[in-house]
């Protein structure tokens, strides 16, 4: 079953829910997954992760194989 042929069986039976507590809960499983992590950073915070990630694009990045082989020795 596909995504939306899931959503649409899920409205069908939300329909059906006549339990307020059900739906109560409901809400905060739906209201707590729309609070993304990301969104909880400081513009600094998401600012360095772009530029991390503008970095990895052009390939300016050191592969973890690596960075474990040159700090070996702490390991």
């Amino acid at each position: 079953m596909n995504l939306e042929a899931r959503k649409y069986q899920f409205i069908q039976e939300l329909v059906k829910v006549e339990d307020e507590s059900i739906l109560e809960k409901l809400e905060l499983v739906l209201k707590a997954n729309q609070n993304d992590w990301f969104d909880k950073l400081s513009e600094s915070e998401k600012n360095e992760i772009q530029i991390g990630l503008d970095q990895a694009e052009k390939g300016e990045f050191i592969s973890h194989e690596d960075v474990m082989k040159r700090f070996s020795k702490w390991h």
